[in-house]
């Protein structure tokens, strides 16, 4: 048996939903330490990198524009939206992950089980 069911803690899945506005930190409140830092780095490292790729890439391409580089500016514009979404929305499904796997985390404890070790993924 794992620490939570030891322990014998209820654990209330709203709360820790709700915790999850960081990602990782209703896998916190559960007691699963590796599972939140999986949560928050990926979910961070992907917004991260969109807001420094967005912020690096619009002003390498105003710079490409004022120097008269347009059809470069152009490409590199419309490869920089797909990356941009891409980051933006894996980003967003990871943390939607750690909503998802925070409340089932904590639905199990309260049922006297140990929380499932195995990562849960947002579902449409």
């Amino acid at each position: 048996m794992g620490l939570t069911a030891v322990a014998g803690r209820h654990r209330d899945w709203r709360i820790a939903a709700a915790l999850s506005i960081v990602p990782g930190g209703g896998q916190l409140y559960n007691g699963q330490a590796g599972k939140a830092r999986y949560y928050f780095m990926w979910a961070i490292g992907c917004l991260g990198a969109d807001v420094l790729f967005f912020l690096g890439g619009s002003a390498l391409g105003r710079q490409w524009i004022a120097d008269g580089r347009l059809v470069p500016a152009m490409i590199f514009g419309m490869i920089a939206i797909f990356v941009f979404l891409g980051l933006l929305i894996y980003g967003l499904f990871i943390w939607g992950s750690a909503v998802v796997d925070a409340t089932a985390g904590a639905r199990e404890i309260s049922l006297g089980a140990d929380a499932s070790p195995k990562l849960r993924y947002f579902h449409l």
